[in-house]
């Protein structure tokens, strides 16, 4: 019996030991660390920034703007330590967020008489300043983030307009030229390139928004200096003034024109080049532009040419993309007939098409990239820049 009695005592304690430890306040509890959860704590304060955002295995532009945001702020960290009142201390920062919403009102000077007076080289050097110090990037992250295909537009607009080529965006977001056409070559709404891309692209189209500044509309612009110009000179310019101021090619004749069969130089990716160009000029619209090319044709089967066709070939891509278009062959009677009427030599790439496509008496218009092919099997075919189709084993 004693040895049960003991038992019985033992429980006993061991059961008041529990209660107490149960009684205990909250904050003594908290108070008691453990060694084992210190560890892990020690590891990342012993860390310095740059090696824990190595540790999260983000890398690209994403990277830098990370990086440079956390030395700006032990920059402003640093000044702020340095400062010995805590008045000193505010007005450092009213100071640091002055020239921070002084860059930002510049960027908002969108008013008319603002644009007024600036040129357009000014216009499109204000929109491709560095941003990133200006704007909050809050500011950014207050809207969603528009759709991939809304991205490459904005892309397209941008070098198709000249204010930036493709490689100075590259370099102006971080990517590189592959990754870039890799972007631009995707379809759809949420058609993305697996890079950062996508979302340094639309970071930097959001600064701009962000900070009031609109994409310069450079044809626009054009045509109003070349208004302006010629008011100053002899009167207000007409449209019908400006539209004559290209060659008059009326009087230019091509062999075979007749039956609109003129042999083409060009291949399709070349001739959607001078189109772009050719739209780039002030006064020149694409309503007149399909009427001037449907002008070339002397035996036409079409009653006109429609926007949609001419921006169905510019959407093209490929040396025989289009080949059987009459946009294609009308287009390219038109700019040989400028080339001529304003002298201009051939190109050297023309030369090499001649060369090339004279057994043929010019460029094959009969097949295009949907015609297909037979060839040998366990060959891979393929067209090249002068629009040949060859197999390659």
């Amino acid at each position: 019996m004693p040895p049960k009695s003991k038992s019985v005592s033992q429980t006993r304690t061991a059961l008041g030991d529990a209660s107490n430890r149960a009684n205990q306040s909250t904050a003594q509890v908290a108070g008691q660390k453990s060694s084992v959860s210190d560890e892990p704590e020690k590891m990342v304060k012993d860390l310095t920034f740059e090696e824990y955002v190595n540790m999260t295995g983000l890398t690209g532009a994403a990277r830098t703007r990370v990086l440079k945001a956390a030395k700006e702020r032990e920059r402003r960290e640093a000044q702020a330590q340095a400062s010995n009142t805590e008045s000193t201390t505010a007005q450092g920062g009213a100071q640091e967020a002055a020239p921070k919403k002084a860059a930002v009102a510049s960027g908002k000077s969108s008013t008319k008489k603002r644009k007024a007076e600036m040129s357009l080289e000014e216009e499109i050097a204000a929109y491709k300043q560095d941003l990133y110090d200006a704007i909050d990037f809050d500011d950014i992250q207050a809207v969603p983030m528009s759709s991939c295909t809304t991205v490459r537009n904005r892309i397209n607009k941008l070098v198709s307009s000249g204010i930036m080529t493709k490689a100075e965006f590259c370099r102006t977001i971080g990517c590189t030229a592959n990754h870039l056409n890799k972007f631009l070559k995707q379809k759809g709404e949420d058609g993305r390139f697996t890079g950062s891309v996508y979302n340094d692209a639309w970071v930097w189209f959001r600064e701009r928004e962000v900070a009031k500044l609109k994409m310069p509309d450079v044809k626009k612009r054009l045509a109003q200096e070349a208004e302006s110009s010629s008011s100053g000179v002899g009167g207000p310019a007409s449209k019908k003034a400006k539209a004559t101021s290209l060659p008059d090619i009326s009087n230019i004749y091509l062999d075979h024109e007749e039956t609109d069969s003129v042999s083409v130089w060009d291949t399709c990716d070349v001739v959607r080049k001078k189109i772009e160009t050719h739209l780039r000029t002030s006064g020149v619209t694409q309503a007149q532009f399909c009427r001037d090319l449907y002008a070339q044709l002397k035996a036409p089967t079409i009653k006109c040419f429609q926007s949609k066709q001419l921006s169905d070939f510019r959407a093209g891509k490929g040396a025989k993309m289009g080949a059987k278009s009459t946009i294609f062959y009308a287009a390219y009677v038109y700019f040989e007939k400028l080339r001529i009427a304003q002298g201009k030599p051939k190109t050297e790439f023309r030369e090499e098409m001649e060369d090339i496509w004279l057994w043929n008496g010019g460029f094959d218009r009969e097949t295009d990239h949907n015609t297909l092919f037979v060839g040998r099997a366990g060959g891979d075919m393929r067209t090249d820049q002068y629009g040949r189709t060859s197999t390659y084993f």
